[in-house]
């Protein structure tokens, strides 16, 4: 069964840029709308089965939480539905914005 990887937010940025991926922001409703990844896509309850219909299981999938815990079991749940490269970004959004400030 494949497993997600750990990947920091300096190194999911740049293969952002360089390759067509997904992030993926499971924090909560209100945070979300504040602030987030541009073009990131809001994983809740409500929107996993839009989310699994409209992304193909090949494309990478980088999950974004507040700190980098919750992300792990939302990416191990994404691979065990068949998804085969989910990367769970360590440190989460607070590292995305000490990293990338002003975007």
């Amino acid at each position: 069964m494949p497993t997600f990887h750990l990947i920091n937010a300096h190194d999911a940025k740049q293969r952002s840029l360089n390759e067509d991926v997904k992030i993926v922001d499971i924090r909560d409703d209100k945070s979300f709308k504040a602030d987030h990844v541009e073009g990131s896509f809001h994983l809740t309850n409500a929107s996993v089965a839009k989310f699994m219909k409209e992304v193909d299981v090949n494309t990478p999938i980088f999950v974004i939480c507040y700190h980098g815990n919750s992300s792990k079991g939302v990416a191990q749940y994404l691979c065990d539905q068949g998804y085969l490269d989910v990367y769970s970004i360590e440190g989460g959004f607070t590292d995305w914005r000490i990293v990338h400030p002003h975007e």
